[in-house]
């Protein structure tokens, strides 16, 4: 039960993760 609640938290932070990055992208070209 445990394991599958980190491993759920793990995937929520790579999604969160892939966003933020994506984002800081499109900020830094539109700055550009």
């Amino acid at each position: 039960m445990n394991n599958k609640k980190s491993r759920k938290i793990i995937v929520y932070l790579m999604l969160f993760a892939m966003l933020a990055s994506t984002l800081l992208i499109g900020i830094a070209q539109f700055l550009s």
